[in-house]
């Protein structure tokens, strides 16, 4: 055999430099690294656990939309078409959202005449919302000029509407829990 080909032996291992800086250095970015991995995973947590605000009725969602809409002040500055054009998408947003009828998408006749068939509300209510939706529509396409009075007397209509077709936070659970005992 060839000197040149017989096996040799493994190297022994090499030492460590003498200088433990780097190991200090890297014990601190690793230490560093973990405490942000558990900051981290805190903040996800801390979100998760924040208690949920149920959301609002509809008729909560109204009267905040009916408050804001008289804090404006249209009547007192003489803008009576933008005041009337809130009003009647606050209450085509308040039959959208309570009745599931999409009112906002519809003409005052194609919603009136759905309104014939419809059961949940009765005939002083459907009487009334007419009333309402017309002066409305008179305001805001053949550019009608009401009184402060006939103004007034709108915001009053929408209100009692409102008023009139809520449904309690306990009636609502109820008649779910109604609902789900039935089925």
């Amino acid at each position: 055999m060839n000197p040149e080909e017989t096996i040799r032996d493994v190297k022994p291992p090499l030492d460590l430099p003498a200088n433990p800086l780097f190991l200090y250095l890297g014990l601190i970015l690793l230490v560093i690294a973990i405490g942000f991995t558990v900051w981290y995973f805190i903040q996800k947590q801390k979100q998760f656990l924040k208690p949920v605000e149920p959301p609002k009725t509809a008729w909560e969602a109204a009267y905040e939309q009916l408050a804001a809409l008289e804090r404006e002040n249209f009547l007192s500055n003489g803008k009576i078409e933008p005041y009337y054009f809130q009003l009647s998408n606050i209450v085509r947003r308040y039959i959208e959202d309570r009745f599931d009828i999409r009112a906002p998408e519809m003409t005052t006749e194609e919603f009136l005449y759905s309104l014939k068939s419809f059961d949940q509300l009765d005939n002083i209510q459907k009487d009334s919302l007419k009333e309402f939706l017309n002066a409305c529509d008179m305001v805001k396409f053949a550019r009608f000029s009401p009184s402060m009075e006939e103004a007034h007397n709108g915001f009053d209509l929408a209100m009692k509407f409102v008023n009139d077709t809520k449904i309690e936070k306990e009636d609502k659970y109820q008649m779910q829990s109604t609902k789900n005992q039935t089925n």
